[in-house]
């Protein structure tokens, strides 16, 4: 079919931005879609809403209309949304074209999903649609969400909030588990689409809209089938210039293939295909709904590395060889440490350190030399990225050794008690001098941990809390670090002894967050951690990630490394 004559900007902005709504088949039948997608709908929208129904009077308490029709003149609606059964949309599409919608998605079922007549019905509202100018997400979809409208027309609740990120989701179920995965770990989107049959608006389509949307930094898709994979690859190779674009394609095995096909109508077509067509399209491809999260926030958190080179710390061996196993098999170059450089080393870690890359202590308990490490590595003009094994897990540690401490809990209520005297109340205000409290936060707190978990001298430790202190004052996230440590003192200032360790960390965690963070800005390198709890951690209010594992922070690194490959190669092209 011919192109449609209204540009993408012009046809997808009432669906983003939708000053009315209509929902047809709004129910308050609790077992229907139609009611959990106009509960949906009611949470959070601004602008005028329609319940369509013809058999019921009004749902949840709002006025119904028998048909969109039947809205007044003088009251346009922007965007239907469907849930009704599909052999009815073709006639309902009709009077959506009379009343001038200009947006619609289709979340009904039965279209090309289900074989040839299902196709047939999806081409007569296709060209219903297009001679009235009506762009459409779907059919088959769960829906969408727009940060810029509040719009969340989902067939049931997800729970998503605005972000940095952009979503095309061709199936609805990887599509809630990531947003809502999102959600969790304190990331959100900015665009939502869960695309279905995408019998009008292509999946290329949205991307191109996003990779124009400047609240929009890295763009990730979930991806069965292209209805015209050249007309793919010449539309997102102009958005990966600008910005990632990250994509989930199953379909490597026939059974996967025949899934697709039933699924979403979609024909998978030959994985070495799309693998060659996104690789001209600048786009990075990913193998799970959890790297498409993990990679994104890797775009978003991370500079992209200059080399394949990458150094590691472990505080353990066995984790140290799982890492450079991981990194090994995706072709980064574990590098091998010079004379120098052992030299260094030796100067701060026991004699039965690894002497090499990975780099592990052997079990020192000298918290200060462990966090020297990282920067004697940085450094070094070969190492391109730094991946810290277990760096997350270090405040969990603390707050065990504290829980066998029977002089902990006494110790730290004392020091909020004291610190609470100290902070400003109420909110801070920009400017505020916070100079003082700050400081004797930072000081007891590296005291208490010192006396948990290390063995440094009281001059290593004044000095370390200095740089802190300093790190707190001058980084980029020093502003969002400030409140949340007076959010932490003050909230703890009433805490009773069960929750003391609890605090510890709230106060800890962020100061070596604050640690990496820095790291990242001088030196201009990634710098991946991980916990050992093995499972995602949430992005904390200062930019900060953990990574489940050495396998995942690896593939993160490989991935930024394509990226940058890929810049270059169209550099070179465009010179």
């Amino acid at each position: 079919m011919a192109e449609k004559s209204l540009s993408i900007k012009e046809g997808l902005d009432p669906l983003f931005n939708p000053r009315s709504v209509a929902v047809i088949g709004a129910t308050n039948q609790w077992s229907k879609w139609g009611f959990s997608t106009y509960m949906s709908m009611l949470d959070g929208y601004k602008g005028k809403l329609y319940p369509i129904n013809n058999k019921e009077d009004n749902v949840l308490g709002h006025r119904t209309y028998k048909k969109i029709t039947d809205i007044p003149d003088k009251e346009p609606v922007d965007l239907a949304v469907f849930v009704i059964p599909a052999e009815s949309i073709p006639a309902v599409m009709e009077e959506c074209v009379v009343k001038g919608v200009r947006a619609g998605v289709i979340i009904s079922a039965g279209f090309a999903e289900i074989g040839e007549e299902g196709k047939k019905l999806q081409d007569k509202v296709l060209n219903i649609a297009r001679e009235g100018n009506i762009r459409f997400i779907g059919p088959n979809c769960m829906g969408f969400w727009s940060a810029s409208s509040n719009t969340r027309a989902f067939m049931f609740p997800l729970t998503v909030c605005d972000g940095p990120f952009a979503f095309v989701s061709q199936g609805g179920n990887v599509g809630a588990i990531v947003v809502q995965g999102a959600y969790s770990m304190g990331m959100g989107f900015h665009r939502y689409v869960s695309c279905g049959c995408t019998a009008d608006i292509q999946i290329e389509d949205y991307i191109e809209h996003f990779g124009n949307d400047p609240a929009v930094e890295v763009i990730l898709a979930y991806i069965e089938g292209l209805n015209d994979g050249q007309r793919f690859i010449e539309k997102v190779r102009c958005v990966s210039e600008k910005k990632p674009v990250i994509v989930l394609k199953p379909g490597k095995t026939e059974a996967a293939s025949r899934a697709i096909l039933s699924h979403s109508g979609a024909m998978a077509g030959s994985s070495e295909i799309y693998g060659s067509a996104f690789k001209e399209a600048g786009v990075i491809r990913v193998d799970t709904a959890d790297d498409l999260l993990d990679v994104a926030i890797g775009f978003k958190t991370q500079p992209l590395p200059r080399g394949k080179n990458v150094g590691i710390i472990t505080p353990g061996g066995s984790y140290g060889v799982m890492s450079a196993d991981a990194c090994a098999s995706l072709d980064l170059n574990v590098i091998r440490l010079s004379e120098e450089t052992i030299n260094q080393f030796d100067k701060i870690f026991p004699p039965r350190w690894s002497h090499g890359n990975p780099v592990d202590p052997a079990g020192d308990r000298n918290f200060i030399a462990y966090l020297k490490a990282p920067e004697l590595l940085l450094k070094l003009k070969e190492l391109d990225s730094l991946i810290f094994m277990g760096f997350d897990s270090f405040s969990y540690f603390a707050s065990m050794f504290a829980s066998m401490n029977e002089n902990f809990t006494k110790t730290f209520e004392q020091l909020i008690q004291s610190l609470y005297t100290l902070v400003p109340t109420g909110a801070l205000e920009e400017g505020q001098d916070n100079n003082s409290w700050m400081g004797q936060v930072v000081e007891k707190v590296i005291e208490i941990f010192f006396s948990l978990f290390g063995t440094a001298e009281r001059e290593e430790g004044e000095v370390f809390a200095g740089k802190l202190i300093s790190i707190i004052k001058s980084g980029e996230a020093s502003s969002d670090l400030t409140k949340k440590l007076h959010e932490v003192v003050t909230s703890s200032s009433e805490k009773n002894g069960d929750e003391s360790g609890e605090a510890f960390v709230r106060v800890f965690n962020p100061l070596m967050q604050a640690l990496i963070l820095n790291w990242i800005e001088i030196y201009g390198k990634p710098v991946l951690t991980t916990t050992f709890l093995g499972s995602a951690q949430s992005v904390s209010d200062i930019g900060y990630y953990a990574y489940s594992s050495s396998e995942q922070a690896a593939k993160v690194i490989a991935k930024l490394i394509e990226y940058r490959e890929y810049l270059e190669r169209k550099n070179v092209e465009n010179a």
